[in-house]
């Protein structure tokens, strides 16, 4: 019981941002129900009732909802379909805390109706929507949660919903941590990143790192550097201890020492290294630049990120051919991994969702895992992990690299780059994975 009550307070603290985007979701909703909605508004002139006092506008939108017409407040039941909510005295809170002045937001009204026909043009595809296809537009409004987090969603009349986010762009690049992709991945060998197997691997990253920088900073920096390790010590460096390091002076155990390169007081060792690399065209050589790297890459990229999801994957089974391209063939649990990783990053829900930006003319659907599961047969996928040990202009191409490949009925469907590098400066404690989705210009049509 603890647990629910936990997850119900975690639920409630859920704040939408549909109180912002009301006007907006709701004059999409009526445009779909009624095209010429916003016509006497934006072709007639027809608005000066709203230009006094625009809190009618919103007054006569709430109307709608209280209406006895197809635009609901809806909600979601436990199997995930969308229903009426009778319980509306709740919009009269919500749309106290939504603001809109027809003069300052009118072009929210120009994008409304834009967005509405690139609905209606592109969601059957093969065919275009009418308002008589709809049986009602559910408006999610105050009944968003972190399992529903759609704007509305159209239900036809042969019983079909379509869950939309509105004025929201599908996300073709995130940052997430390297652990959610060697959990997902590796799951039995993910621990062993900073095991025994490869600490010393780390150590020897360390100490070089630390050398190269000393060796190749400007006196003044040399000065700060051994403020906080002596430089004989550096050789002898390890993982473990880099991030323990403080000043040494214990005047300055609690603030750190002011340094004015950098213009703050810095109390840790990596602190000061990361503040150094920030700036390391001012504060060091470009010879120690391009040294550490060749060093990352060797060291971090191929002997121990590469080396470890190969290994871990050499003791799976579904590893094919390596073809000409450098790709290598996946099936069996390799490949159910690396579908599994896509679809979390695509973000798939247990229902179809559609992404419409501003306007509408970026228009994605992510099908349902549903989707995923049904046509798994129908995918084939290769990945290459191998690393270029050629420093490179591209900084991506000097961080770890891992290209996978999905292709649908034979036809290229998603690309996924992985590109893995430390995240808050150079050697700090944390790697960070950013995702680059591409997908093929005909994918809304490949999976329908």
């Amino acid at each position: 019981m603890a647990t629910i009550k936990k997850f119900e307070i975690f639920n409630e603290s859920y704040t939408p941002k549909a109180a912002k985007n009301v006007v907006s979701d709701l004059c999409i909703s009526m445009l779909l129900l009624n095209p010429t909605f916003l016509d006497s508004i934006l072709d007639k002139g027809q608005k000066a009732r709203y230009t006094e006092n625009s809190n009618i506008f919103l007054n006569d939108l709430k109307n709608l909802l209280f209406g006895n017409n197809r635009l609901k407040l809806g909600k979601f039941t436990q199997d995930g379909k969308c229903v009426v909510d009778n319980e509306i005295s709740k919009l009269n809170n919500f749309f106290n805390a939504a603001e809109f002045d027809i003069e300052k937001d009118w072009n929210d009204l120009v994008s409304a109706r834009i967005t509405s026909r690139n609905i209606q043009d592109k969601l059957l595809m093969d065919d275009k929507l009418t308002k008589d296809d709809i049986s009602y537009v559910f408006w999610i409004g105050p009944n968003k949660d972190k399992e529903h987090p759609e704007d509305i969603v159209l239900e036809l009349t042969d019983g079909n919903q379509f869950s939309f986010y509105l004025n929201k762009k599908l996300s073709h690049t995130k940052t997430i941590s390297f652990n959610t992709v060697i959990d997902t991945l590796i799951e039995e060998n993910s621990d062993r990143l900073y095991s025994e197997d490869y600490i010393e691997r780390w150590d020897k990253l360390t100490s070089e790192f630390v050398r190269l920088t000393y060796e190749g900073a400007n006196a003044e920096i040399q000065k700060h550097i051994a403020k906080y390790i002596e430089p004989n010590r550096i050789g002898s460096l390890t993982w473990n201890e880099y991030n323990k390091i403080k000043h040494m002076n214990p005047e300055y155990k609690h603030l750190g020492e002011f340094i004015p390169e950098f213009n703050k007081n810095i109390l840790k060792f990596a602190d000061l290294m990361s503040e150094i690399w920030k700036n390391s065209e001012e504060h060091l050589s470009s010879d120690a630049i391009e040294e550490w790297t060749e060093l990352k890459l060797v060291m971090l990229n191929s002997r121990i990120i590469e080396h470890l999801i190969s290994t871990s994957f050499s003791q799976l089974d579904g590893r094919g051919e390596t073809g000409d391209d450098k790709f290598t063939m996946a099936d069996g649990r390799i490949k159910m991994r690396l579908m599994r990783l896509l679809v979390e990053q695509l973000g798939a829900t247990e229902r179809n969702v559609y992404y419409l930006n501003n306007n509408g003319n970026e228009f994605y659907r992510v099908p349902s895992k549903e989707w995923f599961r049904d046509n798994y047969d129908n995918f084939s996928v290769k990945y290459d992990l191998h690393t270029e040990l050629v420093p490179s202009a591209d900084d991506d191409k000097n961080d770890s690299n891992f290209r996978i490949r999905v292709s649908y009925q034979d036809e290229p469907l998603i690309s996924m780059n992985l590109i893995t590098k430390f995240s808050g400066g150079e050697l700090s404690g944390k790697l960070n994975t950013k995702v680059q989705l591409d997908l093929a210009d005909d994918f809304n049509y490949k999976t329908k």
